[in-house]
């Protein structure tokens, strides 16, 4: 089913319940305007009715840029110029592809996935709702379906703490970690991380630092600010770090669109 429209977390974490993301929508404002470019590229998004999803569309639009979203829950997200929604599951191919094609005469050139598992709660300690290997599955099925239509082009977004970044991590937060319900997040995304780099793809991985959310206080301009990126490691990752959902949304943006960290993996904080 398509809808066609074209043309915080108080812990030391940072998996914050991203995907609980119904009770946090985006408002949308009457004053936002898609605006056409004569370099505007099409996207398949995944995640974008989450917290950082949901700028990440904004952005994408502000820029002139097209995209259709596979959400999973009719009404979670509303179509609207520049943006077509298709209702559907990321475990599913057939949905995928129906997705990839809902567009007419748009075949999107990458794709943008800011997934997470889901918890009953923000609580770390909340119990998983998301089944084993969500994260990992998604993202098979999205390579698989990029794959057959030439599509190669995949930004998605991980965790500081994932592969080669767990060793810099402050030992806070490993314990934190180990200690809480995160750990079962940070197993899926360990996953994306190994199988991605097993498959065709021109993929990056964004490691965001502990995500903080929107400030009610904070102005359009205030939130602008560009993340700093710390090689795939993190070096010099600190207790403190942070990033902003904007900003994070902007910096996957920024990279999908000018071809940026390509097969590489990169931390950001604010």
């Amino acid at each position: 089913m398509a809808v066609n429209f074209i043309n915080g977390c108080a812990t030391p974490s940072p998996f914050c319940n991203e995907a609980s993301s119904s009770l946090h929508k985006l408002k949308q404002t009457r004053t936002q305007r898609y605006l056409p470019s004569s370099k505007a590229m099409h996207f398949l998004l995944l995640g974008a009715t989450g917290r950082t999803g949901q700028h990440v569309v904004s952005e994408l639009l502000s820029q002139g840029h097209t995209a259709v979203a596979l959400v999973r829950t009719s009404g979670s997200l509303i179509a609207r110029p520049g943006l077509t929604v298709v209702i559907g599951s990321p475990l599913s191919k057939s949905d995928l592809k129906s997705a990839l094609y809902a567009a007419p005469s748009l075949t999107p050139s990458a794709a943008i996935i800011t997934l997470n598992t889901v918890r009953k709660s923000d609580s770390p300690f909340a119990p998983q709702v998301s089944p084993p290997r969500f994260l990992a599955d998604s993202c098979a099925n999205v390579c698989e379906v990029l794959g057959h239509a030439a599509i190669y082009r995949i930004v998605v977004m991980s965790t500081a703490g994932v592969g080669d970044s767990w060793a810099e991590l402050p030992w806070l937060s490993k314990a934190f970690m180990a200690w809480t319900n995160i750990k079962y997040a940070l197993e899926d995304h360990g996953l994306v991380d190994k199988e991605i780099r097993l498959t065709k793809m021109d993929w990056t991985l964004v490691r965001a630092s502990r995500l903080r959310f929107d400030d009610p206080m904070q102005t359009p301009t205030d939130m602008k600010t560009d993340v700093q990126t710390l090689g795939s490691k993190g070096d010099g990752m600190r207790m403190t770090d942070s990033v902003s959902v904007a900003s994070v949304a902007r910096f996957l943006v920024k990279v999908a669109v000018d071809g940026l960290f390509i097969k590489s993996a990169v931390v950001v904080r604010d």
